[in-house]
């Protein structure tokens, strides 16, 4: 086990401009592994035993130009693709996407935003301030097991986006047009024919087009939709092997 997490960050030691910087990494995950708790920063000084100087050299990797989030997910993308541990449907790797709401109770928090809960479950109130947060995973294992391993999770609510003013109603983007920009970008990125399962949250007229622009760019990823809350509809998208004739009324 030791040895497969090492060789799991060593492989990302190219997204790091300086060898300090990547072991600064491999603490922080090292410390999600091993804490107890996680409340920030805070556990992974207890984990390593650090004092106060411990604590503000997390903090300052955390806001280093040293390294980019962008850049490191990009490389989990390659580790995970390169285990070959990906359930395919008919040579397509299998994409999942979808949204969730984290409540929060910092008032200055970034980011943070008064949130309405759509599903039906009663873990949250109705309106309540906290992250939206986007995130797109793959399917891997076998397709009688599977496990959705994650990709790349943003925060798709609470930020000012660039030039979101200055864009028209039809060009303007969405909760769901992010999560398919997000899988259509993964796709293209990492030359990945896939198949994107979503939710009935996203079956919309901006969401469909999105969709059929990506297949028609080439960017081989197909659109599906399967709307959970109804399982006749669920059970019609897998075709019947039962070809037995059916008794006369």
């Amino acid at each position: 086990m030791l040895k497969y997490i090492y060789q799991t960050l060593r492989f990302f030691r190219n997204a790091f401009s300086r060898n300090i910087t990547w072991l600064m990494f491999c603490m922080v995950v090292l410390g999600f592994i091993g804490a107890s708790e996680m409340i920030g920063v805070t556990s992974f000084c207890r984990f390593w035993g650090l004092n106060t100087t411990g604590y503000h050299a997390f903090i300052h990797f955390f806001r280093a130009s040293t390294w980019s989030l962008d850049k490191v997910t990009e490389y989990w993308n390659r580790f995970v693709l390169s285990q070959n541990e990906t359930v395919k449907s008919n040579g397509r790797v299998i994409l999942q996407g979808d949204h969730t709401y984290v409540p929060k109770d910092g008032r200055q928090m970034p980011c943070v935003a008064t949130l309405h809960q759509h599903s039906e479950t009663q873990s949250k109130p109705s309106y309540f301030r906290g992250h939206c947060w986007g995130a797109i995973g793959m399917l891997i294992g076998s397709m009688a097991s599977p496990f959705c391993t994650p990709l790349s999770l943003k925060i798709h609510q609470g930020l000012i986006h660039v030039n979101d003013g200055e864009c028209s109603e039809e060009t303007r983007e969405t909760l769901g047009t992010r999560i398919i920009q997000m899988a259509l970008n993964f796709a293209m990125k990492h030359d990945v024919r896939s198949v994107l399962t979503l939710d009935a949250f996203f079956p919309q007229c901006r969401c469909l087009q999105t969709g059929r622009f990506g297949v028609l760019c080439s960017a081989s990823i197909a659109i599906d939709y399967v709307d959970y809350k109804s399982q006749k509809e669920l059970c019609g998208l897998f075709r019947s092997t039962d070809t037995s004739k059916k008794r006369p009324r």
